[in-house]
């Protein structure tokens, strides 16, 4: 029996123990992975809070050996926005073998698009109580934090997840992004405005950008 199929029975059983708690079901999201003719292969993803993954190379070694073919996802990245910089790993490499952080959202690099990555997992409801997540600036005002949006999240659309970031952390959301790989481009929306309301879909990561730090404000609302 493989690790993902071992959580994902795991992750029932506490659905069968705390029922009344829709968010604790667990799930598996057939995720896939695309290319587009510039190249550019870079899929932006949403992961649950609760996962089977702890470092970079599991989620190499989860793609390329278990999903899909040897050798079709390259990379792994995060940006760190208080230092506004790219980290990057390698698959294979041991430099810069990061570890998996609940709500980041992670830029997965790939080689082809043949092949349906299943995200195994459920939501961590210590979020929307006790913890909460962080919104970080930098010095150069690229003020852009990815972030992995519940995939039950009561948020469908982006400005429902503006309207929801600001009501938790003082108004400081500006706007909200994603990457279309298919056509390699940004499609961002604006706080407040109608154009770009796009669809905040599961296993899709999210660029907020900010004017001003939020620590562990934001408690992503789900049902």
């Amino acid at each position: 029996m493989s690790t993902k199929v071992k959580l994902f029975l795991v992750l029932c059983s506490v659905f069968v123990a705390a029922v009344a708690v829709g968010s604790n079901m667990a799930f598996k999201l057939n995720y896939t992975l695309l290319t587009n003719t510039d190249g550019n292969n870079i899929n932006w993803v949403s992961l649950p809070y609760f996962d089977n993954y702890t470092i970079a190379p599991s989620i190499c070694n989860d793609i390329n050996n278990v999903d899909c073919a040897p050798g079709l996802m390259t990379s792994i990245a995060y940006f760190d926005t208080a230092t506004n910089s790219r980290i990057a790993n390698n698959c294979g490499s041991p430099k810069s073998n990061f570890n998996i952080i609940p709500g980041r959202g992670y830029a997965i690099s790939v080689t082809a698009n043949t092949c349906t990555w299943k995200i195994v997992g459920s939501h961590n409801d210590a979020f929307y109580t006790t913890l909460g997540f962080s919104f970080a600036t930098n010095i150069d005002g690229n003020n852009i934090n990815w972030v992995s949006v519940p995939y039950h999240s009561t948020a469908a659309v982006a400005e429902s997840l503006c309207t929801q970031i600001n009501a938790n952390c003082a108004n400081i959301a500006t706007s909200a992004a994603y990457f279309d790989t298919a056509t390699n481009s940004i499609v961002t929306h604006l706080c407040g405005s109608t154009k770009n309301n796009f669809n905040v879909a599961p296993g899709r990561a999210i660029a907020v950008s900010v004017t001003a730090t939020g620590s562990s404000c934001w408690h992503p609302a789900h049902y």
